[in-house]
C-alpha cells in the first residue's frame, strides 16, 4: 500500500471513528479488569459512554480540516466523559485539538507534536500522576511519535505509536501492586491502547470492521478482592463541569487537595470538567464555585458498586431513588442501589441526602430565604446507573417514588428504553413515598436476595404496592401548602381548631389528608391510636419510621406505642426523614410505613 504523507479531516475523521468503536467494543473487557483506582467495574461504561458520543460528533462533522475535526470531538467528548479515564480521554483529546487547531491537514511532524502536547496536558490536568496508568501508555505513544516525527509517513508512524502503546500497556501489569495482584493490565490504559490501535489498523487495511480479538479477562478479578474494597479511602466519585470565562486549572486543581483524591481538572480555559473521589461531594461543588458556574453535578457511590459487584451470587439488581427513606445499614446490607433526587433552594440545586443530608436541610431552612423544592433525578443520573448494573446483573428493578407524586417514574422509564438492554430492566411504580417506598424496596431486596427474579418478583412487588399502608402526622403544614401539594384551606382549619393532620397514601397513588388528631399533646402514643384503628391489630407486622431524629424521645414514643397496640411486631426500624418528603411534609413530621406479613411468612 502506498504512503500517506497527510491526514486530512475525512480521512482523519474516519481514522479516529474506527478507533473509538475499537474502545467501544472493548467496554466488558475493560469493566472487568478494573482494579485501579477503584475496583468498581465501570471504566468500560465510562470511556464507552465517552467514545459514543465522541462518535456522533464525528459523524455529524464534514469538514476537510483537519483542526475543525479535532476540535468538535474534543468537546464531544468533554461534555461526554466521566469517570477518572473518561475525564483523562477528553483531556487527551483537548490537548491534541489544542495543538492541532490551525491544521488543515496533519503531516507527521505536527501530528507528533500535537501527541507530546496531548501528553503533557493530560499529566498536567492529574494532582497525583502514578505510573503504570493510562499516562504512561499516552507518554510512551509521544516517544514514538516523536522518534519517527521525520518518517513523512503515517503508514510507519501510526504502527510505531500502536506498538508502543501494546508494549507499555502490558508493562502496567508490573508497575502497580494491584495490578499485579489481580493479573490484569489497567483498564484505563487498556481503553487507550484499543483507540490507538483502532485508528492505526483503519489506516494500515482500509476497513472499519477488521476487529482485533478481545483479550480475556483472568478470572482472579470475579469478584473483586475484599481487601481492595475495604481499602477504598473515599466513597463518591464525584464530578462537574465547571464554566467559566479564564478558568485557571492549576488553581481549581490546588482548591480541591483537600477534598479527596483521584483528582482530574480536564478541559479549556473556558470549560473544566471536574473528578474527585471525596466524601463530602457538596463541599467540592461549593468550593470551586468561586471560579466558575458549576453545572451537571453528579455522585456515584463507589463502595456501594464494589461491595455490589463482590456479591455474585446475584442475579438481579434492585435500585430505587433517595425519595425512599431506608436506613444506611440496610442499603448496604440488602445491596440497594439509590439515585438522588434534588433539592433546590433558589437557584442552587443539590444532591438529596449527597451533598445535602437532613441536618443540611434543616440549617438552609432557617437561614435561607429561599422556598425549597425538589427535582427528579436527571437523565445522565438514571442512565448512568442503569448502564453500570446491566453490565453486571441479568435483570434491574427499580422501584421509584409515586407517578403521581413526582416525575422520577416517568424518567426512569425513559432511561431504560434508551439504553442498549433497556429490555432487562423493568421499572415500578412505588405508589408511595418515604418509609412507605422504603419498605416496598426492602421486601424486594429480601426476595432478591432469596433468589426470586423476573415475573414472580414483579408479582410478589406488586403485591407489596398494593398493601404497604404509609402515615405521616405533619405537624407544620406551611411547605405542603407553599409547595403545592395541600389545599391553603387545610392548613387554615388545622390552625383555628388546633388540628394535626395525618396524610395516607391513597390507593390512586397520592397523599391526601386521612383524618386529624385534635390538640398538640401526646401526638406519638395518639398517632398509634390512629393508626391501629386504620389498620386493625391482627396479624404480624413489618413496620418502617422516619422520622426528624431517630433517637429522639419522640421517635421512641412512637416506636414503643406502636409495639403496644400493634402486638405482633415482626420488625420495626427507624431512619432520618429525608430531605426529599421534608420538603413538603415538613421536618418535623413523623412517617410509618406498615406491612402485614403474608400467611407463607409468619
Amino acid at each position: 500500500m502506498n504512503g500517506i504523507a497527510y491526514l486530512d479531516g475525512q480521512l482523519l475523521q474516519r481514522c479516529l471513528t474506527a478507533g473509538l468503536q475499537r474502545l467501544i467494543d472493548q467496554r466488558e473487557y475493560l469493566n472487568r479488569i478494573n482494579v485501579f483506582p477503584v475496583p468498581d467495574g465501570d471504566t468500560g461504561n465510562n470511556l464507552a459512554h465517552a467514545a459514543a458520543a465522541g462518535q456522533q460528533a464525528l459523524i455529524g462533522n464534514e469538514s476537510n480540516a483537519a483542526g475543525v475535526v479535532l476540535a468538535e470531538l474534543a468537546t464531544a467528548v468533554l461534555d461526554a466523559a466521566q469517570g477518572n479515564s473518561g475525564a483523562l480521554l477528553a483531556q487527551f483529546l483537548q490537548g491534541f485539538a489544542d495543538s492541532g487547531a490551525t491544521c488543515g491537514q496533519l503531516d507527521t511532524k505536527n501530528f507528533a507534536e500535537a501527541l507530546a502536547k496531548a501528553a503533557d496536558a493530560t499529566r498536567q490536568a492529574l494532582d497525583n500522576p502514578r505510573e503504570g496508568t493510562i499516562i504512561s501508555v499516552i507518554d510512551a505513544c509521544a516517544v514514538a511519535g516523536n522518534s519517527h516525527a521525520d518518517c513523512g509517513d503515517f503508514m510507519i508512524l501510526l504502527p510505531a505509536i500502536r506498538d508502543a502503546a501494546v508494549t507499555a500497556l502490558a508493562a502496567t501489569t508490573t508497575q502497580l501492586r494491584v495490578l499485579q495482584d489481580a493479573g490484569v493490565v489497567d483498564a484505563g490504559a487498556a481503553g487507550y491502547s484499543a483507540f490507538i490501535e483502532g485508528w492505526t489498523d483503519y489506516l494500515l487495511s482500509g476497513s472499519a470492521s477488521s476487529l482485533a480479538a478481545i483479550p480475556r479477562a483472568p478470572e482472579i478479578f470475579d469478584p473483586p478482592a475484599a481487601h481492595a474494597i475495604d481499602d477504598l479511602r473515599f466513597r463518591f466519585c464525584t464530578e462537574c463541569m465547571l464554566a467559566g470565562p479564564a478558568l485557571d486549572a492549576a488553581r481549581v486543581r490546588n482548591t480541591l487537595h483537600a477534598l479527596g483524591d483521584s483528582i482530574v481538572v480536564a478541559g479549556s480555559s473556558q470549560r473544566l470538567r471536574i473528578h474527585i473521589h471525596t466524601d463530602e461531594p457538596e463541599k467540592v461543588f461549593r468550593q470551586i464555585e468561586e471560579f466558575g458556574e458549576v453545572q451537571g453535578t453528579k455522585a456515584d457511590d463507589m463502595l456501594g458498586q464494589a461491595k455490589s459487584l463482590a456479591r455474585h451470587n446475584r442475579t438481579v439488581a434492585i435500585v430505587t431513588d433517595s425519595a425512599a427513606d431506608l436506613p444506611d445499614a440496610l442499603i448496604t446490607e440488602l445491596d440497594i442501589h439509590v439515585v438522588p433526587l434534588r433539592i433546590t433552594f433558589g437557584s442552587h440545586s443539590y444532591l438529596d441526602k449527597i451533598g445535602m443530608g437532613p441536618a443540611e436541610f434543616n440549617a438552609a431552612l432557617q437561614t435561607s430565604t429561599e422556598q425549597p423544592g425538589t427535582s427528579q433525578p436527571t437523565q445522565g443520573d438514571l442512565r448512568r446507573m442503569y448502564d453500570f448494573l446491566l453490565t453486571h446483573f441479568r435483570e434491574v428493578l427499580s422501584i421509584n417514588l409515586g407517578s403521581k407524586l413526582s416525575g422520577t417514574y416517568q424518567a426512569a422509564v425513559a432511561a431504560a428504553a434508551a439504553l442498549p438492554g433497556g429490555e432487562r430492566i423493568q421499572v415500578m411504580d412505588s405508589a408511595n413515598v418515604s418509609a412507605g417506598q422504603g419498605l416496598i424496596v426492602k421486601r424486594a431486596a429480601e426476595l432478591a436476595a432469596a433468589g426470586v427474579h423476573g415475573a414472580a418478583l414483579q408479582a410478589a412487588v406488586q403485591h407489596e404496592i398494593e398493601s404497604v399502608r404509609t402515615f405521616a402526622l405533619v405537624t407544620d403544614l406551611g411547605n405542603a401548602v407553599r409547595g403545592g401539594r395541600l389545599h391553603p384551606l387545610v392548613k387554615r382549619i388545622a390552625d383555628w381548631l388546633r388540628l394535626t393532620p395525618v396524610l395516607v397514601n391513597t390507593g390512586a397513588g397520592t397523599v391526601g389528608v386521612h383524618g386529624f388528631i385534635p390538640g398538640r399533646k401526646r401526638l406519638p402514643e395518639r398517632f398509634a391510636n390512629y393508626i391501629a384503628r386504620a389498620v386493625g391489630t391482627s396479624g404480624q407486622w413489618d413496620i418502617a419510621i422516619a422520622s426528624a431524629a431517630v433517637e429522639s424521645a419522640e421517635t421512641r414514643r412512637l416506636k414503643s406505642a406502636l409495639s403496644a397496640r400493634l402486638k405482633n411486631v415482626r420488625s420495626l426500624w427507624a431512619t432520618d426523614i429525608g430531605p426529599a418528603f421534608a420538603v413538603h411534609a415538613g421536618p418535623t413530621a413523623l412517617v410509618v410505613a406498615l406491612r402485614k406479613r403474608s400467611e407463607e411468612e409468619e
